[in-house]
């Protein structure tokens, strides 16, 4: 069924945000055209990589955005 199977995706992370931070998500994913949760995944992934690439204004930027409270964790 997949050319490669360590592609399968079966890891779930759970992320809360409050109204406004779900308002915003999900206006930028709709600009984009893309499902709300593969913009979540997409912006993890390109903090992470620019995290281990050191790529200092990738990385500041990313930590900008984290400051602002938008990775916070959830109150289950």
């Amino acid at each position: 069924m997949y050319a490669n199977p360590t592609h399968i995706r079966s890891y779930p992370v759970k992320v809360c945000f409050n109204d406004a931070e779900r308002e915003l998500i999900f206006a930028l994913a709709q600009y984009n055209g893309i499902q709300p949760a593969a913009l979540v995944r997409e912006l993890a992934l390109s903090v992470a990589t620019a995290a281990i690439k050191n790529d200092k204004r990738q990385a500041d930027a990313a930590l900008e955005v984290s400051n602002q409270a938008l990775w916070r964790p959830c109150e289950d």
